[in-house]
């Protein structure tokens, strides 16, 4: 039972104010004046509005007129239900009553809109000092979730057209290799997956102990660490599509290791490989597995994932068995002042500088410790957190890391114990496929690569059109119906033939920048709204030339590629 004192009083104008432990929650003479100041004042334009502090209504009542779409309101009041009697039926906005980290993380994410970090918190007056600690969590959430969507932002400007040049090419992988559905539910043996946290080093005794007894599936780079201790894994996840992924895999031959790999994964990896290989797409990729259906009759699953390649390992595994599931060297922080294990190539012995650079902070460890983190693992600790909860799995699921952040909701189990209770007998039904498919038509492959080139010429010619158009408009303040005519038959060209190809991830930054930097301005003139959206059109338009000229580079590219590989 609470031990809030609540007196209701009387105002000057007529309406009611309220006091909560002897702090006023709206002014005493006139609390809709008051919001409307407080309003005027803290309103941001293209924000996503954060109110701590419901009270009567009032300040969300101002606020709601300013704001056009109420899914960019948060409402977070503890103590709503003590201060109202009933439920207010006009609640046209998201209403957060119980402090919860995790809840409050996943609305105000939902609300931002292309890894946006745009968020106004605004603090009713005395909610900071009747409830100190709540709003402190508040405010830790949404930061926590501004840094995770500033890491996301800086990875796809980073890497959208290495995305993209290796989704083309990884194409020919996918028509030559296998999918990766050919392993679904296929085991009911016990599988580790491996990843290479300073941990791992723990339990390399173990992993070469209980070799033959467990499939084991090493997530990305640790393939060297285990390499290095003699330790071969059945499988391995590549996903980073970044050149330095590549350098840890071009030296990897005569191991008996296969490799699950995903579309964003360095095509050259998959060149080089020396064993068989599976395709996979990202949960996200609905449209770019249709096309792969329709193109080449290709069915690829879709594998939610995560930050991490480790994510991916870990639906991996959740996909391929029936059976329980360890996870290992999965610190997600710097154990023992390390980034990784020993032997990685990525180690790095952390020091103050390194500390301050990557703006670490502690959270709760694996044995309810203080471990060191950064945006970066927090990211892929809730990540792991969320495929957790999502995956009905039939058979237990176990953190064996014994170090490192704790994965809240994944059970904790020594890695001894769960070799001793699991792996305990040999498996015996291990997949055994050929490396390559059988009977596979170059000539088809390249010609339907031929086919989509034309597709791309098209696309492009309009696109020319169109900034053509638009520099053909003679007025400074409207768009002429001759032009929107003409654009609107543009656009619908484009859309028509773009889903005839290959294009993916190389429009990512192109949508944030185009939906985020052309937002309207409160009070702008129709000049400056002409002038802005001309802009946007005209930004737009070059920079889906620029992207389908390079996309269709990429093209060529991997024509070439097939000539020499098939």
């Amino acid at each position: 039972m609470s031990n809030n004192i609540i007196e209701y009083l009387n105002t000057n104008n007529g309406v009611k104010t309220v006091k909560v432990n002897n702090y006023l929650l709206h002014s005493k003479y006139d609390p809709i004046t008051e919001a409307k100041r407080i309003v005027e004042k803290e309103f941001e334009p293209n924000y996503v509005h954060v109110v701590f502090g419901y009270g009567l209504g009032y300040l969300v009542d101002e606020l709601k007129k300013k704001i056009h779409n109420t899914e960019n309101l948060i409402v977070i009041d503890p103590l709503y239900s003590e201060i109202n009697s009933a439920i207010d039926k006009n609640i046209d906005f998201t209403f957060i009553e119980e402090i919860n980290n995790e809840a409050i993380e996943q609305f105000v994410a939902k609300s931002l809109n292309n890894l946006s970090a745009k968020v106004k918190v605004i603090c009713s007056p005395n909610y900071d000092k009747i409830l100190e600690k709540e709003l402190l969590v508040v405010l830790e959430s949404i930061k926590t979730v501004q840094r995770i969507h500033q890491v996301g932002e800086n990875t796809t400007r980073q890497f959208s057209f290495a995305w993209q040049e290796n989704y083309i090419h990884n194409l020919l992988h996918a028509y030559t290799n296998h999918s990766f559905k050919e392993l679904k539910q296929r085991y009911i043996c016990p599988v580790i997956v491996i990843s290479g946290g300073p941990s791992l080093k723990k339990q390399i005794p173990l992993l070469k102990k209980i070799e033959g007894k467990a499939l084991t599936i090493a997530s990305g780079s640790t393939i060297n660490s285990l390499l290095n201790h003699g330790i071969e894994p059945d499988y391995v996840v590549s996903i980073d599509g970044g050149t330095a992924n590549f350098n840890h895999f071009k030296e990897i031959n005569k191991i008996k290791s296969h490799l699950i790999f995903g579309f964003s994964s360095h095509y050259k990896i998959q060149e080089e490989f020396p064993n068989t290989q599976y395709a996979i797409l990202d949960a996200g990729d609905e449209d770019f597995q249709s096309y792969i259906k329709d193109k080449f009759n290709i069915e690829v699953p879709l594998i939610a994932g995560g930050a991490s390649v480790a994510n991916f390992a870990f639906t991996v595994a959740c996909f391929m068995t029936k059976g329980p599931i360890a996870v290992i060297g999965q610190d997600l922080a710097y154990t023992d002042n390390k980034s990784h294990e020993d032997s990685n190539k990525h180690f790095i012995k952390v020091d103050e500088a390194f500390k301050k650079e990557r703006g670490m902070f502690e959270v709760t460890g694996y044995n309810d410790d203080k471990v060191l983190t950064d945006y970066a693992f927090l990211l892929m600790k809730k990540d792991f957190e969320r495929l957790n909860r999502q995956i009905q799995h039939p058979s237990p699921i176990f953190n064996c890391t014994e170090g490192g952040a704790k994965i809240e909701g994944m059970e904790q189990l020594s890695f001894l114990e769960f070799c001793n209770h699991y792996a305990d007998e040999k498996i015996v039904d291990k997949v055994i496929v050929s490396s390559k498919q059988q009977g596979i038509d170059k000539n088809s492959f390249i010609s339907k690569m031929q086919d989509e080139i034309s597709i791309y010429n098209k696309i492009i010619t309009e696109i020319e059109i169109g900034l053509v158009t638009l520099g053909r408009n003679r007025s400074n303040t409207y768009f002429e119906k001759s032009v929107l005519r003409e654009l609107d038959k543009i656009d619908k060209t484009i859309k028509k033939y773009r889903v005839k190809t290959a294009m993916n991830h190389i429009f990512d930054p192109i949508t944030m920048d185009v939906l985020r930097n052309f937002e309207p301005i409160p009070g702008e003139s129709d000049t400056e709204a002409y002038q802005r959206v001309f802009a946007q059109n005209k930004e737009l338009y070059t920079r889906l030339l620029e992207a389908f000229k390079i996309t269709k580079q990429y093209i060529l590219d991997a024509i070439e590629n097939a000539n020499k590989l098939m």
